[in-house]
């Protein structure tokens, strides 16, 4: 009698699957504090990598620069793209800080004046009063504080990232010592290299589209005369990064800010509908004619995997849920045991479609 068509197997299976479920859950919850540091480390460790790349191609004399002269440029270069991004958002942030309060003013002078108009029902004048007790500073503080802590890591992450480039050598040995067998071997090797490929074309489709829809916008906010615009850009071009959410989050925001700017609803609309449809060109128009099917995931999946490590990591989490999910189908569809859990995060349930590129 074959053991899988047992079903007291089939139900130890399902209680097993529940239990390490639950064991990871709580593994990701509790040790956030450790491991959210490790993680932005093997993310800067990535992109160090992938310059480092690049940067080999570069030749002098027909030679590439030493490996470890690479490595230290990539890794500065990274570094102060870093700094930069940091620098870039609490400046803009302590400046808005300090501004709020004449936004605040003139905004309630505004609903004040919307108040004498015929026609507002004691509810909506209930909520005029809440808009005019609203004050964004206290949010804004916490914000700032908040990138405050995540600098206060920044040594830990560092120390990370320097033991990773000095592991990166001996990755691939340490793997393939794990068995002597060679077919196993190369299973791995494989799989490392379509999950590499899967996320780099990602990683790089999704930049050079944030960064069009960024510099696009950037123009938009000008030609509104919105302030802060290249505060709002950047905000665009990350938040693009977390699927379906994050461009309605990015446009809303500076949406929101010209209302107050200008203490105008009218306002509001216009840059909240004019950057939209930028979004929805560049990202459901042109985004998928070059991306093509190359994750090859479920849109259920993706945002089942979103709103999951949104509770669990918050915004890291939104961040890392698409690379997090594709590494899981295309790891999951390698071994018999796990191919289910691949094919229902998989768009077609086609797991060969990598194969067939």
């Amino acid at each position: 009698m074959n053991p899988l068509s047992n079903p007291a197997f089939k139900v130890e299976r399902v209680a097993a699957w529940f239990i390490i479920l639950a064991i990871t859950i709580f593994c990701l919850n509790y040790f956030s504090n450790f491991l959210q540091p490790l993680v932005i480390a093997v993310m800067i460790w990535y992109s160090v990598y992938e310059l480092k790349r690049l940067l080999s191609k570069i030749k002098i004399k027909g030679k590439s620069l030493p490996i470890w002269l690479l490595t230290i440029f990539a890794f500065v270069i990274i570094l102060l793209i870093f700094v930069g991004i940091y620098e870039l958002i609490t400046l803009n942030l302590e400046l808005i800080i300090k501004k709020s309060p004449e936004y605040a003013d003139n905004f309630k002078i505004w609903i004040s004046g919307l108040q004498t108009l015929e026609g507002f029902s004691e509810i909506q004048e209930r909520i005029i009063s809440r808009i005019q007790e609203f004050n964004a500073q206290p949010l804004l503080t916490g914000l700032l504080n908040s990138l405050t802590s995540i600098a206060g890591n920044t040594i830990v992450i560092i120390i990370y990232v320097s033991f990773l480039l000095v592991e990166e050598k001996f990755f691939y040995k340490k793997l393939h010592a794990f068995s002597s067998d060679t077919e196993k071997q190369q299973r791995i090797d494989t799989v490392l290299a379509e999950i590499t490929d899967a996320i780099r074309k990602y990683i790089s489709v999704k930049t050079q589209m944030s960064l069009l829809t960024g510099l696009i916008s950037y123009v938009i906010l000008l030609m509104f005369k919105v302030d802060f615009p290249v505060l709002w850009a950047f905000l665009i071009f990350l938040l693009n990064y977390i699927p379906y959410i994050g461009s309605f989050v990015a446009t809303f925001l500076p949406a929101a800010f010209a209302m107050f700017q200008f203490q105008s609803f009218l306002m509001l609309f216009w840059v909240f509908v004019v950057i939209q449809a930028v979004q929805f060109l560049v990202g459901n128009v042109l985004e998928p004619k070059i991306m093509g099917r190359t994750l090859n995931l479920s849109p259920l999946g993706v945002m089942l995997a979103l709103t999951f490590w949104g509770i669990i990591w918050g915004v890291l989490g939104m961040f890392l849920s698409v690379p997090i999910t594709s590494v899981m189908l295309i790891s999951f569809s390698r071994f018999e045991s796990t191919r289910f859990i691949a094919v229902w995060l998989s768009e077609t349930g086609d797991l060969n479609m990598e194969t067939k590129k």
